[in-house]
């Protein structure tokens, strides 16, 4: 039985997270081009957050997608499911740890 080609990504990914640690930021490839996604936490708690979109190559402005004040899981969701979309756009994207985050 082959493996599906998405599991190993997703393995690989996992395994280069801390044990414990909660993937809130991604980058993402395609062609010459890398993009990030990722929450910003503007406390050590869950929210406030503010999902951050970059076009690192592009010399765009960072974009934020979403905020939440309240709804602690908000902000990942809406990364993982922004992610989810890119990826279904033609992007490759791997799970990251940002070291700037206040809550990482």
């Amino acid at each position: 039985m082959k493996p599906s080609s998405h599991i190993l990504p997703v393995f690989v990914a996992a395994l280069a997270l801390p044990l414990g640690a909660q993937a809130d930021a991604w980058s993402c490839r395609h062609a010459d081009n890398v993009r990030e996604v990722y929450v910003e936490r503007m406390t050590p708690e869950p929210v406030p957050c503010q999902v951050v979109y970059s076009k690192l190559t592009e010399g765009a402005e960072d974009q934020v997608l979403w905020n939440a004040e309240h709804d602690e899981n908000y902000c990942s969701a809406q990364a993982a499911t922004f992610v989810e979309k890119l990826e279904s756009w033609g992007w490759t994207c791997v799970e990251t740890i940002r070291d700037d985050n206040a809550g990482g």
